[in-house]
């Protein structure tokens, strides 16, 4: 539970770190208008909507742990599924 916690919080600090990045980014673009700023900003974008999907994703989890069959038998189906897809042999 500590470890869902502190990625939560690791990833809402990336969000205003990007945050105050993509606002650098967008400062710039204005004054140099290349492509290269223009790409600068999307990637930097791309980043902090990872980031809004992780914090996401692991308050979901977070609230699921209450209930271990909620969640432990979806992600072993899953782990099950990408083993095969890449041919890994898995110990049940």
């Amino acid at each position: 539970m500590d470890f869902m916690l502190a990625a939560a919080v690791a990833a809402l600090l990336n969000i205003g770190l990007l945050g105050g990045i993509v606002a650098t980014y967008i400062q710039n673009m204005r004054l140099i208008r290349s492509y290269f700023t223009i790409g600068l900003v999307v990637v930097a974008s791309l980043f902090v909507v990872q980031n809004i999907v992780i914090v996401i994703f692991w308050s979901s989890v977070g609230s699921a742990v209450m209930d271990n069959k909620k969640i432990v038998m979806p992600m072993k189906n899953c782990v099950f599924s990408f083993s095969r897809v890449l041919e890994f042999d898995i110990i049940e």
